[in-house]
């Protein structure tokens, strides 16, 4: 017999009190908790498996969830972050993002997942949920694209007026406080796009592999230094491209570039992170070997970085 310590409570609220709800919706939405569940069992590397127990109620629709698996505490404390991170709005009321999300956040995300998951697996008693883990988790664009879809499916059912989440022991009764979010609120969690803020490396490193000097609508190709991957990018550094088309700097295989490469990111249906675009903006230099020419405009851009961070130095110490 498998043993179910831990289960999960989803309670849909009807403004009428039949015992019904549309199939589509309801699975569409099972399918955005139960991908999130896979993430975070994944990610702090928790057993588990979910089964269904659904209940039917007056006035709405119950489904419960038992969880087996290996450690009750630690699918408790996968349970209780998913349900924080479920309900924990992620955008303003003007639809912008809470929070500006950095390769810092992602950095810090990584170092509280280790700690957490390490504190799991050496059993510490007590061992609490960060808040700042809870926090990154919610912001992060893959939980914020799952939390889209569940929150956009019901907000086109208007039989539904708030949802309520909470843990269940193996009795059914109450491991948690129940966790609301309301009809009015679903548009915190909605995105109005799958676009994300461009990102800017300004030390990107590519070897060009063909160039395109006459036509700016096709894109060079090069390999990129992180991670060695080939892409396809547009130069828009109109100076770089006059220099090479008046052959002050000649292309030769193997040459690289040090530049500013923006690239313009954007979220797929199941919350990946997926590169759509590469874009120069400045070749800094070349190099060739041992040969390393600055360009005009790599200096003034490496004056400009200069610039700014004596700025800074002066902003922090006066």
């Amino acid at each position: 017999m498998i043993k179910f310590d831990n289960k999960l409570e989803i309670r849909y609220s009807f403004n009428d009190k039949s015992a019904y709800m549309d199939a589509w919706i309801k699975h569409r939405c099972e399918k955005e908790i139960l991908s999130m569940l896979r993430v975070l069992a994944d990610l702090l590397d928790v057993k588990m498996t979910a089964h269904c127990e659904p209940f039917s109620q007056e006035g709405g629709y119950r489904v419960v969830w038992p969880i087996a698996g290996e450690s009750t505490r630690s699918i408790s404390v996968v349970l209780n972050i998913l349900m924080q991170v479920l309900t924990r709005p992620t955008l303003s009321v003007g639809g912008q993002p809470l929070v500006d999300r950095t390769n810092a956040d992602e950095e810090n995300m990584q170092k509280e997942i280790s700690l957490l998951k390490r504190s799991l697996k050496l059993k510490q008693a007590g061992a609490l949920i960060p808040r700042e883990l809870v926090e990154l988790l919610a912001s992060w664009p893959k939980f914020c694209k799952y939390k889209s879809n569940f929150y956009e499916a019901l907000r086109g059912y208007p039989k539904v007026t708030k949802i309520n989440v909470r843990e269940l022991n193996e009795n059914n009764r109450s491991r948690s406080g129940s966790l609301e979010v309301k009809r009015e609120q679903f548009d915190y969690f909605i995105l109005r796009s799958d676009d994300l803020p461009t990102i800017k490396d300004n030390k990107a490193t590519i070897e060009i592999i063909s160039p395109v000097l006459k036509d700016s609508r096709y894109r060079w190709k090069g390999i990129y230094n992180k991670g060695g991957e080939t892409i396809d990018f547009y130069m828009c550094d109109e100076d770089f491209k006059k220099q090479m088309f008046d052959e002050k700097i000649s292309f030769t295989s193997g040459m690289c570039i040090d530049c500013v490469l923006e690239i313009a990111r954007k979220l797929s249906e199941l919350g990946e992170t997926i590169n759509i675009s590469y874009t120069v903006t400045t070749v800094i230099r070349t190099r060739f070997d041992k040969l390393e020419i600055v360009t005009p405009q790599g200096k003034r851009h490496l004056r400009k970085l200069e610039a700014e961070k004596k700025q800074l130095t002066l902003d922090l110490f006066g």
